[in-house]
């Protein structure tokens, strides 16, 4: 299980590398279509748009996401049962501090963590949840939850994707170039031939970048899981109560949080 993690967890990586290759390949292309010679200018405005994105999902992304989701802290004392899960499964994961734990008004069955570290971290369940899963399988969600937080999954998935959302503006302004006529033309037949080459190029990527940018995300986030569920089964020792979880909540999707 532990080569798995570490395999796990390398193909992640590699996945990051692409998707930061394909954020400045879309900026520099983005450049050469404005301006000739303005690849350069493309990558600073490519690398800019992606610290903007970065510090605003970095100090504000799980506060505006918990709001969003109607999220309300618990106060301490109040459900016992779901308190004494998560401080069981923080002493399992060695984590610092205990996650604040939140709930959410929602019939439908379903579960997050957030938080940019350990230290600011947070587990959110639904009312749903609560109601529907013994303590077992309460136990094995909880645990998935924190092997998010344990795993510092929380943070990779936020620049993955913010990433994502870099490339899908950056590819927005290709395209709205493009339909304008992209940069100017420059004088002589071989000008208009780079001309036409770095048009089709800015065409193509302004229409693929998006999609496997998507595709990685998804990719990253599918095996984010899969690490998550290796921690929790770690953290609890009884991988059937996830699995018994995972049916009841198959049995009645989830509404997005």
């Amino acid at each position: 299980m532990f080569e798995q993690i570490r395999s796990n967890q390398r193909r992640s990586a590699a996945l990051v590398v692409f998707m930061a290759a394909l954020l400045l390949a879309t900026g520099w292309v983005l450049g050469e279509m404005l301006a000739p010679g303005a690849g350069a200018g493309g990558l600073l405005i490519a690398f800019a748009l992606w610290l903007v994105l970065t510090l605003v999902a970095y100090f504000q992304g799980d506060r505006i996401f918990l709001g969003m989701s109607g999220a309300r802290e618990v106060p301490p004392g109040a459900l016992p049962r779901l308190s004494n899960i998560v401080e069981e499964m923080k002493i399992a994961a060695g984590l610092p501090r205990m996650p604040r734990i939140f709930v959410i008004d929602d019939p439908s069955p379903n579960a997050f963590a957030t938080g940019r570290s350990s230290e600011t971290a947070a587990v959110a369940v639904t009312t749903g949840l609560l109601e529907r899963l013994n303590r077992d399988e309460l136990q094995g969600v909880v645990a998935h939850e924190v092997g998010h937080i344990k795993n510092r999954d929380i943070l990779f998935m936020l620049m993955v994707g913010v990433m994502m959302g870099a490339i899908v503006l950056l590819a927005d302004v290709a395209r709205r170039a493009l339909w304008r006529g992209g940069r100017r033309r420059s004088s002589g037949r071989n000008a208009g031939g780079a001309h036409a080459l770095m048009m089709l190029a800015g065409l193509l990527l302004a229409i693929l970048a998006p999609i496997l940018a998507q595709a990685i995300y998804f990719a990253c986030s599918r095996r984010r899981e899969y690490l998550a569920d290796a921690s929790g089964a770690l953290f609890t020792r009884n991988p059937e109560g996830l699995a018994s979880a995972l049916e009841k909540i198959a049995m009645r999707p989830a509404s997005p949080l």
